[in-house]
């Protein structure tokens, strides 16, 4: 029985998919932020720009069927925007795939047909060059990828497939990133490979008291990909700068916007709507960054930039980020 308790150990402790980590200095430790087109105008707020280390441009392009990027009519006017006000940041260029045409009020057939317009462009032949030309003509660093959701095998196949051979085209001179949810991880060992870096997609999600996007929902994302594969280096913890209702309607709240009338515990009570949204607060970023830098995750992820006060105001959630890591800085 002993010899059989040994053997079904270390069959489990064998297939482990866990890998080693690649140690993270802290100086090294990413802030990235969504920068999101239709928050861009005269009135932007650029002063967190210089505690950013990774920038990715949102809304400003998508790819067709036929595997033809397709760039808004705002791209170069934000381009030259955010541009204006970068030092030495990496710049990452989001890209989105076709929209679901599925007249089906169930999600999951809407995802399906979702899936089959981007395995269209996937296997067009035409989507890595026409990526390529883009990163080439306006000197971006790399792709960003949010293609929410590959339900089926067969969609993750194609877009593992994709990935493989887009990191073929690009090669050393871009890097490519890809958004994803935790309980969705069926990425193959080689698009792995071919992925630079991770934003982790921790919110929209609930606990049982219908807190949004708690600190216990983020390490369990970050166990999430590390038991399936992922180097904690290329995983950046995703942050919410804004709320979501406890019973999950589809509402967005801006944390800038009600910053000074939230409870102790994040809530705010919404008297047009007669829901409480729960925001994460000036703390819960804190210990939710503090949890990744103790844990070696390779940085932050917020989503989006435009949700947070200057950096001038104390309650700034970018500065709970910032001030962590400038701690661990000092420490090192």
């Amino acid at each position: 029985m002993l010899m059989c308790a040994v053997i079904l150990i270390t069959c489990f402790f064998g297939c482990s998919k866990e890998v080693e980590s690649t140690p993270v200095k802290a100086q090294d430790f990413r802030i990235t932020a969504y920068v999101v087109s239709s928050s861009i105008d005269e009135k932007f707020d650029f002063s967190h720009f210089d505690q950013l280390t990774d920038i990715i441009l949102f809304g400003n392009a998508n790819f067709d069927e036929s595997g033809n990027v397709i760039l808004t009519d705002k791209f170069e006017s934000d381009l030259n925007a955010v541009r204006e006000h970068m030092t030495n940041q990496n710049l990452y260029l989001n890209i989105l795939g076709p929209s679901s045409q599925s007249e089906s009020d169930d999600w999951a057939e809407q995802m399906h047909d979702l899936a089959d317009r981007h395995t269209n462009a996937f296997k067009s032949g035409n989507l890595e060059n026409s990526i390529k030309s883009v990163l080439d003509e306006y000197g971006f660093d790399g792709v960003v990828f949010d293609y929410e959701f590959p339900l089926r095998s067969k969609d993750w196949k194609a877009y593992d497939k994709f990935i493989v051979s887009l990191d073929s085209v690009l090669g050393e001179d871009y890097k490519i990133g890809m958004s994803m949810v935790g309980w969705n991880l069926k990425q193959s060992d080689e698009a792995k490979n071919a992925t630079d870096f991770f934003e982790v997609m921790s919110y929209d999600l609930w606990d049982d008291k219908g807190y949004h996007a708690t600190l216990d929902i983020a390490e369990d994302d970050i166990s999430k990909f590390v038991e399936n594969g992922y180097d904690k280096a290329t995983l950046d913890l995703g942050v919410p700068f804004y709320a979501r209702p406890t019973t999950q309607e589809a509402y967005w709240y801006d944390y800038k916007a009600y910053y000074d009338k939230l409870s102790e515990d994040g809530l705010y009570n919404d008297s047009e709507t007669n829901l409480v949204f729960s925001f994460n607060t000036y703390n819960v970023i804190e210990e939710k960054t503090q949890f990744a830098v103790d844990n070696g995750v390779g940085g932050m992820m917020v989503w989006h930039y435009g949700c947070d006060l200057p950096a001038d105001n104390e309650k700034s959630l970018f500065n709970a980020i910032y001030t962590v890591k400038q701690n661990a800085v000092n420490a090192q």
